[in-house]
């Protein structure tokens, strides 16, 4: 009985077992059928994406820069070759195609299993022969692939940039990118990537053995938008001409020098220069050498080529990221600093008058009381040589007296030190666009404008990690670190502090406008297709700096004395008509120990209607008036419809 009971118990489990599998089987092929189907008819099919080619680029005035032409390329696609077909395929490619097997047959590994090699562009007549032997190249295609072509060579190479295969970061920002699809690595190719890189085509088939059986309708790839830059083709032509001839320039005096018995520590290599717009704050040239060509990029650039360039320095584009101490092109800063902030001078030192504004410049200026330092005795850039006499605040700018800022750095130390206004000319500077970015969409540097919470800082970090921040003296001086000194350098522009050209550039924008800064651009616009605007960078205005007319007008009269009568007077002799519209301020920076001195001239025109700034740097260039001013003449000569005349040396002056 109970045995009974226990086999019918069985017999009822194994009924409801095979009954749950039955209508799961009927489910399956039945209900679900038809939408498994579908599922693995959908997964047999296979996608190949095709690159799209990147949108041009323009000038301001629709000058084509950079475009993209198709191009005959070999792909490998996996999906059509059996593995006994390998190493014969590999062979007779490689033969083909010039290239090393080991090479290929790395590219064919990297695509994996039904993948697609990334394209190897071939010339025409290579494209031809292989064409003619895809019945003995199983998987094999012959294709054409956009390539990028950039028409003027290394001329705007740091505006426009160059393209490259994502790296680890790029990827890991962009998980979308294609590792195989080159992006731009520098300039407008890579701020404006996700305009410029376009929409890449499909191709969806299914195979069976090797064979396409079905193929869906082919989305043909789409254009990148277009891009226009503020550039002006020619005057950036002009400008990186200018710049080398400057640099020449530079090595010629230096060879003379030696000759003669001077000392000069190197050989002039690199520059910069910016033409800013100092109304709407566009770039309309920005140049930094040496430079290179980006159309070694396009197509992919061997260790050995870069390195070369890497060592060369080319990709540092000096014009926005270059840091140097802005010298006397400063003293405009300090000068319209010290008629709207009221900056004191020491009413206790011989060399001033207090009444009159006026300052002894007879090349020499001693400092009993740098703040709890050691006396120090500085000589101004002319001396031994004369003595300039007492000038106000309008010759000693002609003149580039560094007595008189130095007595406007020292009287704000002396009046306001350890009070809410001892920050008063660095903040003055910082509202002027100094260590800070500027915003322009490419990339930059802030630059440093030296304050006592800043030394304090170093002084914390070296004391903590023993790393020489700061001479080691400084940290021993009661008064220390920031001293009254660092001061008296700030106000030339010089010690701690650094700049980019394109911040001198903005800064002096900011003073001939009426105190109006924005963000510089490169880009005007970018077009779609259609020639619809779908993005206009234009920037507002995100500051005012409070600059009465009296001020500006005061500046605008007195850099037309700098070059009329002042350290920029020999280079501008030849000026030509309107020499009386512009202006400007020579600067020479003190350099490193074991460095020559970087020369710098900022140039203002029209003066009764500002539109145009002109920011020369020669690195280690040497003097301010005699290398750089005779560069930035010949430009301004070119924007005031002059002929320009051969750059040639000036007056030796700061």
């Amino acid at each position: 009985m109970r045995f009974a009971f226990r086999l019918t118990t069985l017999g009822i489990v194994f009924v409801f077992m095979f009954s749950v599998i039955g209508l799961r089987l009927w489910f399956v092929q039945v209900a679900e059928g038809p939408t498994l189907a579908l599922a693995a008819e959908e997964l047999t099919w296979l996608s190949q994406s095709s690159p799209a080619p990147r949108g041009d680029i323009y000038d301001r005035n629709g000058n084509l820069l950079v475009t993209s032409r198709l191009v005959p390329a070999v792909v490998i696609d996996r999906t059509f070759i059996q593995p006994d077909q390998k190493v014969d395929l590999i062979r007779t490619l490689a033969a083909a195609l010039g290239m090393d097997p080991v090479e290929l047959d790395g590219l064919y590994n990297k695509a994996g299993i039904n993948g697609r090699t990334d394209p190897i562009e071939v010339s025409p007549e290579t494209a031809y022969v292989i064409t003619e032997s895809l019945d003995d190249l199983p998987g094999v295609e012959v294709v054409t692939v956009p390539e990028r072509v950039y028409l003027t060579g290394p001329t705007l190479a740091h505006v426009i940039g160059h393209l490259g295969v994502p790296n680890p970061g790029d990827l890991a920002a962009r998980p979308e990118l294609d590792p195989g699809v080159r992006i731009g690595q520098l300039g407008v190719e890579k701020v404006y990537d996700r305009y410029l890189e376009g929409v890449p085509g499909l191709v969806e088939y299914r195979s069976r053995a090797g064979k396409i059986i079905d193929q869906r309708a082919p989305i043909d790839p789409q254009a990148g938008d277009t891009v226009v830059l503020t550039i002006d083709l020619d005057l950036q032509e002009l400008v990186e001409l200018a710049l080398e001839q400057g640099v020449q320039l530079s090595n010629s005096d230096k060879e003379k020098k030696r000759a003669a018995g001077q000392k000069v520590f190197s050989v002039t290599k690199k520059a910069a220069a910016v033409v800013l717009d100092a109304n709407t704050f566009e770039v309309m040239a920005l140049a930094s050498y040496p430079d290179f060509d980006p159309q070694l990029f396009a197509t992919g650039i061997g260790e050995k080529a870069y390195k070369d360039l890497v060592d060369r320095g080319v990709f540092n584009d000096l014009a926005t990221s270059g840091l140097y101490p802005p010298a006397s092109t400063f003293k405009a800063i300090t000068y319209t600093g010290k008629l709207e902030k009221g900056l004191p001078f020491d009413p206790n030192r011989d060399d001033v008058n207090v009444q009159n504004q006026t300052v002894h410049c007879d090349g020499t200026f001693t400092v009993t009381d740098p703040g709890d330092a050691s006396p120090q005795v500085k000589h101004d850039w002319y001396f031994p040589r004369g003595d300039k006499g007492w000038l106000d605040i309008h010759g000693a700018f002609e003149q580039s007296c560094n007595i008189f800022f130095w007595n406007v750095g020292w009287g704000t130390w002396r009046a306001y030190k350890g009070t809410a206004r001892e920050n008063i000319l660095q903040e003055w500077a910082t509202g002027l666009g100094y260590g800070i970015p500027t915003g322009i969409d490419l990339g930059e540097q802030r630059g440093t404008v030296p304050t006592r919470e800043l030394f304090e800082q170093l002084k914390e970090i070296q004391l903590e990690t023993g790393r020489g921040l700061l001479e080691a003296s400084r940290l021993e001086l009661p008064g220390g670190p920031w001293l009254g000194g660092d001061l008296i350098d700030f106000a030339i522009g010089q010690g701690f502090f650094t700049a980019t050209p394109l911040q001198v550039a903005v800064s002096y924008a900011t003073l001939v406008n009426g105190g109006k800064v924005m963000e510089p651009r490169v880009v005007k616009q970018v077009l779609d297709g259609d020639g619809n605007v779908v993005f206009d960078p234009k920037s507002g205005v995100i500051r005012n700096v409070d600059i009465s007319p009296s001020t500006r007008a005061s500046l605008l009269a007195d850099l037309n004395r700098v070059v009329t009568h002042g350290t920029a007077s020999s280079s501008f002799k030849d000026f030509g008509e309107g020499l009386d519209r512009v202006g400007g301020k020579t600067g020479t920076s003190q350099a490193s120990l074991g460095q020559d001195n970087h020369a710098w001239f900022v140039g203002v025109a029209p003066l009764d209607n500002p539109r145009y700034i002109v920011v020369v740097l020669i690195d280690e260039g040497g003097s301010g008036g005699a290398i750089a001013a005779p560069v930035a003449r010949h430009i301004m000569q070119y924007l005031m419809g002059n002929v320009p005349t051969p750059i040639v040396k000036g007056d030796e002056a700061q």
